[in-house]
């Protein structure tokens, strides 16, 4: 199992040898470098109408919500609920020909998945008789929203929902637990890439990123005169 730490780690030896003794490179740099290209990776491919792969998904377990504010609503019609998350849901992967959330439904996984529609469908979907009892997720202002008829007894019971996605920053599902209580993730969770993706994410930082710092100024002189220069030739 590839986790963020051991990733951070092996990509800290890798590239130790390029680095002066005086330059420090702080894991949160590393870190970053790694979602990003992760990021970079999975927007390329995925919107190759590839399918999405379940080592990418992450699941944001028990997510609380609430009722929604009716001046956030106006272009609903009488008659039917909303709800919405407490908390903001983080970022997904940008696609152009489908979204990146791969599940809104009941925290009981075993039942039936909710339709995840876009904001505009959602202000049309559930007006005709056969579909009353079907609950509609859509995203507005980085929360999820669940419509509903007013008569749908299995929403009107809601306090939580679970939602699953493929997340452009796999460590803000860490504010999300899981029914146990438990947080969705930690930095020594399974890091979300398939194992293909993890040596070009690897020579890309070294090519990319690391070139990028390294060609930075720097106080070479380290004599506290503020004075900088390149730490490589071009």
């Amino acid at each position: 199992m590839i986790t963020l730490n051991k990733l951070t780690y092996d990509l800290l030896e890798l590239i130790r040898g390029n680095i002066t003794d005086d330059d420090e490179l702080d894991l949160r740099q590393i870190e970053y470098w790694i979602h990003n290209q992760r990021a970079l990776w999975l927007k390329n491919e995925m919107n190759r109408f590839r399918s999405i792969d379940d080592d990418l998904v992450q699941d944001l377990g028990c997510v609380e919500l609430e009722m929604a504010d009716a001046s956030s609503c106006t272009d609903f019609p009488v008659g039917c609920s909303i709800l919405r998350t407490k908390n903001t849901i983080p970022d997904t992967i940008d696609l152009h020909h489908k979204s990146a959330i791969t599940r809104i439904g009941p925290v009981n996984r075993t039942q039936r998945a909710f339709s995840f529609v876009p904001y505009n469908r959602a202000v049309f979907s559930g007006n005709v008789r056969l579909s009353k009892n079907t609950v509609y997720g859509f995203l507005l202002s980085d929360k999820m929203y669940l419509k509903f008829d007013a008569n749908n007894e299995l929403a009107k019971t809601l306090t939580h929902v679970n939602i699953r996605g493929v997340f452009e920053d796999p460590t803000q599902v860490a504010a999300f637990t899981n029914p146990d209580g438990t947080p969705c993730y930690s930095k020594d969770s399974k890091y979300p890439v398939s194992r293909s993706m993890i040596n070009y994410m690897k020579a890309e930082i070294v090519k990319s990123d690391l070139r990028f710092k390294l060609m930075a100024p720097s106080d070479s002189v380290n004599d506290g005169d503020g004075k900088v220069t390149g730490n490589v030739q071009a």
